[in-house]
């Protein structure tokens, strides 16, 4: 086994020891285009239509033969609809003798209905007249492979004519709750008892990156019974999430575990909070333990578990927007760790200010009121008030 018991790499390495020794096997299934949003396509897609599939108007108005305005505009009080004239309205196929689509603005009806045209008005042969194939074409590429499929991508899959296609399977992540202090959400927890709150917010994450979250009961302390779950976890996971029983106390089962059936296995990471993860590559499959504390499952989940997604997908993991801001006070931390810092970020007329979220404030309100985040890289001790630092937007820079 391949294994490393101190915390001396960083977020990315620990990433990169999962993700080089991941043999991933993503399978793939056929949908119907209805239920293809947010859903990542497997291969290519071509379409199969060619639209128009003859030439349209592209514009309300009549459509005309060209060449009876070879000598200007003509005289059309003898003028007949359906002869020298049709009505081709935007989007309408008309007869293949007529040519040109005159627009309705540059046209009137006398008090008899005889068709004339508006002073001034000129016109080149074909104007307004969209040709077969303009707007997609049989062959034509829709969307290509690993694609996260939104709205506007549906709507060219639909006008390709494509009403099946192939997603890369979601990947079922396993979730698994530990702790002998846990209460489930709802019952009020009693003296030395704790709410089990991640695992709303791991499963909303999970769906949110295209995953199929699979969340397990309360598992207790207890090594036997926390390996059972682990291996019914494998049994049907591509990747399990153990929360809690990270570090190292009496009761701190996980990492223990984790390391005994591991292939790969490193423990602890380069950053605070959260440093006491532990990752590892068990039966082909990454095993993720989550630390217990509410902001650190969620950092981890968030370079870490992310990371993992949206390499099973294919995708770029995602990267937040980062703008410069002002601190308001000073930030002292470690040097030899990577240290989140979560924000206030307000706009002032010269730029923004961040202002760290008190250590004293509730989880609640640190989770919810922050708008950004700073991450202060390992080597640094410290900032000090009017430091101009990057921090990485939570929420669109409108919202700031």
């Amino acid at each position: 086994m391949n294994q490393n018991n101190d915390f001396s790499v960083t977020r990315a390495e620990a990433l990169g020891l999962l993700l080089e020794n991941w043999p991933l096997k993503a399978g793939t299934e056929l949908i119907q285009i209805q239920q293809a949003l947010g859903r990542i396509t497997a291969k290519d897609v071509y379409s199969q239509n060619t639209l128009p599939p003859y030439r349209i108007s592209m514009a309300d108005g009549i459509a005309v033969r060209s060449g009876y305005f070879s000598s200007g505009l003509p005289d059309t009080t003898g003028w007949v609809k359906g002869i020298e004239y049709i009505q081709a309205d935007t989007g309408d196929d008309f007869p293949d003798g007529f040519d040109t689509v005159i627009a309705v603005e540059n046209i009137y009806y006398d008090d008899d209905g005889k068709l004339h045209f508006s002073d001034g008005f000129s016109f080149v042969k074909g104007d307004r007249v969209r040709q077969p194939g303009t707007m997609v074409k049989e062959g034509d590429l829709l969307v290509e492979a690993h694609v996260c499929l939104t709205p506007v991508h549906l709507a060219a899959l639909g006008m390709g004519g494509i009403i099946q296609l192939e997603v890369i399977r979601k990947p079922k992540v396993v979730y698994i709750p530990t702790g002998n202090e846990l209460v489930s959400i709802g019952v009020k927890p009693e003296r030395g008892q704790n709410v089990e709150s991640n695992g709303i917010m791991v499963s909303a994450f999970l769906q949110q990156w295209g995953a199929e979250p699979i969340c397990y009961p309360i598992i207790k302390d207890n090594p036997d019974e926390l390996e059972h779950a682990l291996d019914m976890a494998l049994a049907v996971a591509d990747i399990v999430l153990i929360n809690g029983g990270s570090s190292k106390g009496m009761e701190d089962f996980n990492a223990r575990l984790l390391q005994k059936r591991a292939s790969i296995f490193q423990h602890g990471i380069k950053m605070v909070p959260g440093k006491p993860v532990a990752v590892a590559i068990i039966n082909g499959k990454p095993v993720v333990n989550l630390p217990g504390p509410t902001v650190g499952t969620f950092l981890s989940m968030d370079w870490c578990v992310s990371g993992l997604i949206h390499h099973y997908f294919g995708l770029t993991i995602p990267v937040r927007q980062k703008i410069k801001a002002r601190l308001d006070k000073s930030l002292k931390k470690r040097p030899d760790f990577e240290t989140y810092t979560r924000l206030i970020l307000t706009a002032q007329k010269y730029g923004y200010i961040a202002s760290p979220v008190d250590s004293n404030k509730s989880i609640p309100y640190a989770l919810t009121k922050s708008n950004a985040l700073f991450i202060a890289p390992v080597g640094i001790s410290g900032y000090q008030a009017g430091d101009e630092i990057e921090v990485e937007l939570l929420c669109g820079l409108e919202k700031i």
